[in-house]
């Protein structure tokens, strides 16, 4: 591997999580500086990633084309390394649907769903509240809890407008909690408890709106066994780098997952970068063993 000069921070995109990646991205831009890197920030919605020059892409683009293998075969074509997890991994992640299958499919818990392909799916739904999501989406963007028949379907046709693959999910009251890994290494997990019903948008980009306990508080068996299922996920799906896994936690102390994020946020508020710091690693030395972990 021949030594990087400069790196390319691709960042913003044209997805609903374009403003978040934009905000990913200028602190990686910062960081990559800092360390003695050529850098500079690419947004592919601006500039034709293809034919831009550089040794190394450090990918903070959130959402659909940065997530779901999009950015990652364009960088395999030019045979340029890259941050984060390859082709397949990614598009499985960003498929929640996909992922939770696969999940299923290796003996590991992850919270009951029905997948909506028409109005008609609903008459299978035969408890609530139920959750009610997109499969493509990140962030919690269009997640919504509801309590009723007549709620589900007002909010599905909704959001049909907007999502076209849909699915909805067993609202599982409990602890919910995030579990950063980089390759090997497992950091400090996160809890979040949220003012709002759920850890939803709302929750987790306004400030005040959720309490973080990091690190959260855990019986050792039951720390072990989030971790364990966490690893799993994560070499299940055959990710690379830095990722996160959302679970929650029963009232019966029982852990299910609910998603994994091969991209995590690098703003100000992510969790990724306070779990770091809760291990003792700074932004910066965060970022450069994002770069080391993906050469």
């Amino acid at each position: 591997m021949k030594p990087i000069k400069s790196i390319a921070v691709i960042a913003g995109g044209t997805s609903s999580e374009r403003e978040i990646s934009l905000r990913s991205g200028a602190n990686v831009l910062k960081a990559v500086l800092s360390l003695g890197y050529s850098a500079r920030l690419v947004d592919p919605s601006q500039e034709d990633v293809a034919s831009s020059e550089f040794d190394f892409a450090f990918l903070a683009l959130h959402g659909k084309g940065g997530e779901d293998g999009s950015i990652q075969g364009l960088l395999e074509w030019k045979g340029i390394p890259y941050s984060g997890s390859g082709i397949l991994a990614s598009a499985i992640a960003y498929n929640k649907i996909v992922t939770k299958k696969l999940l299923l499919s290796e003996g590991l818990p992850t919270a009951a769903f029905i997948e909506l392909h028409s109005e008609d799916d609903i008459d299978q739904v035969k408890s609530y509240p139920v959750v009610i999501k997109p499969a493509l989406e990140g962030s919690s963007i269009g997640v919504s809890l509801v309590s009723s028949e007549a709620e589900l379907r007002s909010r599905y046709r909704e959001m049909s407008q907007t999502f076209t693959y849909l699915f909805v999910e067993t609202y599982l009251k409990g602890r919910e909690i995030t579990i950063s890994l980089l390759g090997d290494r497992i950091f400090p997990i996160l809890e979040l408890v949220p003012k709002n019903a759920f850890y939803d948008f709302e929750a987790k980009y306004t400030a005040g709106m959720t309490t973080f306990i990091l690190p959260a508080v855990f019986d050792e068996s039951l720390e072990r066994r989030v971790k364990q299922l966490a690893k799993k996920a994560y070499d299940v799906v055959g990710c690379r780098g830095a990722i996160r896994v959302d679970m929650i936690i029963d009232a019966n102390h029982l852990p299910f997952i609910l998603e994994l994020n091969t991209i995590p946020g690098m703003t100000d508020t992510s969790d990724l970068p306070a779990q770091a710091k809760a291990a003792g690693i700074n932004f910066e030395a965060l970022v450069q063993q994002i770069i080391d972990a993906s050469l």
